[in-house]
């Protein structure tokens, strides 16, 4: 995208490359009419480093680097899209063969995929081999888009996928942070239409407690009204509400590091999982049409706020959150 702003200035190339044969506009064709970018040789298919390009020695990277959760969902795929053109990617997601599928697509288009790694947050050993592949040799970008909403599945799930695997994450991620590594993590405005409740805030802090998730189960449970079909929602909601204060609980720890953290809460997004939503839970169609600008979200919209939140022009912005929500939350807190 023009004009955009990462950790090192990357002059971009534009082509439409197909079958392995370049047809860049006049002046952009190097060697023997090779892009600039594309690989002298193929990888195999289990060993996605990048290749050099001009001005690299080996595998020393010349581009910052991109890791992005949930990959192979609706903003996953839009963020690694947008971004990708400025940053090197590693990406990883639940599903292997959707990830897989994704990652080959976006290597035909040019884009380098350093590594796709698919399993769950939850395993150490998955966050092990990802900060191995992110390296130590500069800045990091974060974006963290994988999660579960109400309809996916049981809110102690629901709990563990969208706050323990984030601490965790975070947790993974902190020894390479480098001048310049900005984490962007996916809230959602649920967590600001929940009035917070400090006995819960004192649970959810301490995310990593063996008994939080069953200590916290009597007080979903009570603000349930005792209704298994609400306890999803409700757990959700608590969970993102807890990202959104670990956002600002994280900021003088990465600040000190020279890094920054923030997150984005969208609201309705129009991506399958927010589809599922429409379809199965009533507030989400109610969400859409209380929107203010008249329309639900696209996941382009969360890619351009996390590549503005990830860029210098955002050099000031930390430990706090951007709503992407079309005027939803202002809607629910003063309805017209």
């Amino acid at each position: 995208m023009a004009g955009m702003q990462c950790c090192l200035r990357v002059i971009a190339v534009h082509c439409t490359c197909s079958g392995g044969r370049c047809q860049a506009t006049a002046g952009t064709i190097v060697g023997k009419g090779r892009h600039p970018w594309q690989p002298a040789r193929d990888f195999p298919r289990g060993d996605r480093r990048a290749p050099a390009r001009p001005g690299q020695r080996g595998n020393t990277m010349t581009r910052p680097t991109l890791l992005v959760t949930g990959a192979a969902g609706g903003m996953g795929r839009a963020c690694a899209r947008l971004m990708g053109a400025t940053h090197d990617l590693v990406l990883t997601d639940v599903s292997s063969a959707t990830l897989d599928g994704f990652a080959a697509e976006l290597e035909g288009e040019g884009y380098v995929v350093r590594q796709a790694r698919a399993g769950d947050l939850g395993d150490a050993a998955l966050l092990a081999a990802l900060v191995g592949d992110v390296g130590e040799d500069g800045p990091v970008t974060l974006v963290h888009t994988a999660g579960l909403s109400p309809a996916m599945s049981d809110w102690r799930t629901i709990v563990r996928v969208n706050l323990i695997a984030t601490v965790r994450l975070l947790d993974a991620v902190e020894p390479v942070l480098r001048p310049g590594s900005v984490a962007v993590l996916i809230a959602s405005t649920a967590g600001h239409m929940m009035p917070p409740i400090p006995a819960v805030q004192a649970l959810l802090d301490r995310p990593l407690d063996p008994g939080m998730i069953e200590a916290l189960a009597p007080i979903v449970e009570d603000m349930a009204g005792g209704s298994a079909a609400h306890m999803p929602g409700i757990g959700y909601s608590l969970g993102k509400q807890a990202v959104l204060r670990l956002v600002e609980q994280r900021a003088i720890a990465w600040g000190r590091l020279g890094a920054r953290i923030a997150s984005i809460s969208p609201g309705l997004i129009l991506t399958p999982m927010g589809r599922r939503e429409m379809a199965e839970t009533e507030g989400a169609t109610a969400m859409l049409e209380a929107a203010p600008v008249g329309r639900g979200g696209r996941a382009i919209d969360i890619a351009l706020a996390a590549q503005f939140l990830a860029s210098a022009q955002a050099g000031f912005i930390s430990g706090t959150d951007l709503r992407v929500d079309g005027g939803s939350v202002a809607a629910f807190r003063f309805p017209g």
